[in-house]
Formats: structure tokens, C-alpha cells, sequence
């Protein structure tokens, strides 16, 4: 049995005038999730904050069986979700083409299982490395394994922030999930492109280092990444979950 050590902020940012960031942490669950939301002025708020309702609803009813196995689970959860979103904007117009990024941590004992749809992120770290844990559903990600563009001018490129799929805009949604196995000290940030998009892989590393590993202080970390964005220019909403795993 694994427990967690949790910290979680959200920032509106520097140049928006709405926060569109969604998230739900329930570490009774095992559950964490981050959700950035597009489609209007009402859309990408209602889809993000739909996201992050019905996935933990989802995942509570599938836990009633002592056999749930968290990779079909958190899939499943993901899938309701987006067929909820889609559903409702198909019958209110001011919400129509609304849809959310979706990265979901689901924890069973030593198992975890990551379900990703979009671009935010689930990175790991450990004492002196980092790895991104997800694979982005981006446009520039599409061109970058087609070699049409460098890992350098990914920040750059005029169709950055162009995702190639996203919960709720269509009825069916592919979700990629990840399964590992997680050791005491792991640690895991899931996080809104407005982190990932303004602060290096190696500063985030440097951050948690600073004010996890070596501070001891987790809901510090998360603010001091939310800061970090917000010094790098704030382009966007920021969200951030921290998730340590303890014995």
C-alpha cells in the first residue's frame, strides 16, 4: 500500500482574463488529474471542470470490485467523460466544439496506470533526473517525429499550441495509457501546457530539487513552479500537480 504526499496549485497567468485549468485530487482514490480546457468563452472552462468531475466518479464506481485493474479503469473514466462533453455541446450552442486536454494518474497498491489525451503533461522525476512520462497530441510533436522541424524550434514554431486531439470535441476518443510501477520517492507532476510550454524540462528538475528533495516542502514546489511560468511570461493558465509516493 502506497500513500501520497500531494501538493496542487492553479494560476490564471499574466495575459488571459479566465482561468480555463481544471483538477481533481483524491488521494483516497488514488486519482489525480489535470485538465486544460478550449472552445469559447464558456466551453474550455465547462469541459475542463466536466472532465474533472466525472473521472473521479467513473473510477469511485469501478472500485467497488476488489479485481479493478486501474489501465481499462482510468480509460473508461476518460471515455465517459469525453462522451458527457460532447453530448452536452451538441445541445447548448454557446458550448458547441468544446473540448479539454485530459492527463489522469490512477494508483493501484504499486501499479500506476496514466491516462493522456493532449498536451498536458505527466512528467517523473527522481533525485537527478527527469523524464516526460506522456507523449504530447500536438502538431508540433507530429512534425517533430517527422522530422520536419528540431527539438529547438518546437517552442517556436507559429502552431505550437495546435492539438491533434482532445476529450469532448468528437464522441469517441483514443486515450493513450501508460502503465508502471512506482517505487517510495517517485515523484510525479502533471501539468497544463502553461507550465510545460514556458519552463524547461531542466528547470522544472531544479525546481523540485530545490523545494521537494532538498526543502521537504511540496505545496512551496508547486509554487515555485506556478512562479517560474508566471516569470517566464505567464502566456497562459497555469496548473500544476505534485505527487510524491511514500511507503
Amino acid at each position: 500500500m502506497v500513500h501520497f504526499n500531494v501538493g496542487h496549485a492553479t494560476d490564471i497567468g499574466r495575459k488571459r482574463s479566465q482561468n480555463q485549468d481544471n483538477y481533481a485530487v483524491d488521494p483516497e482514490l488514488g486519482l489525480f488529474v489535470v485538465a486544460d480546457g478550449m472552445g469559447g468563452h464558456k466551453g474550455g472552462e465547462t469541459a475542463s471542470a466536466m472532465a474533472t468531475s466525472i473521472i473521479p466518479q467513473v473510477v469511485r464506481e469501478g472500485q467497488k470490485t476488489t479485481e479493478w485493474d486501474p489501465t481499462p479503469l482510468i480509460s473508461q473514466a476518460i471515455e465517459a467523460a469525453s462522451l458527457a462533453i460532447f453530448d452536452r455541446s451538441a445541445k447548448e450552442a454557446a458550448l458547441h466544439g468544446m473540448g479539454t486536454t485530459t492527463t489522469a494518474l490512477l494508483f493501484k497498491g504499486e501499479e500506476l496506470a496514466m491516462g493522456h489525451v493532449g498536451d498536458s503533461r505527466c512528467y517523473l522525476l527522481q533525485a537527478d533526473a527527469i523524464w516526460q512520462a506522456t507523449r504530447d497530441h500536438s502538431l508540433v510533436q507530429e512534425k517533430l517525429r517527422a522530422g520536419l522541424i528540431t527539438r529547438q524550434e518546437v517552442k517556436t514554431d507559429r502552431m505550437k499550441n495546435v492539438i491533434t486531439r482532445s476529450v469532448g470535441f468528437e464522441p469517441k476518443i483514443l486515450v493513450d495509457v501508460y502503465r508502471t510501477r512506482v517505487r517510495p520517492g517517485d515523484v510525479f507532476v502533471i501539468c497544463s501546457d502553461g507550465l510545460s510550454g514556458l519552463v524547461e524540462d531542466p528547470e522544472i528538475l531544479t525546481i523540485v530539487q530545490r523545494e521537494l528533495f532538498q526543502g521537504g516542502d511540496i505545496q512551496r514546489t508547486v509554487r515555485a513552479l506556478v512562479d517560474a511560468a508566471n516569470a517566464n511570461g505567464g502566456d497562459d493558465n497555469i496548473t500544476a500537480v505534485v505527487i510524491q509516493v511514500v511507503e
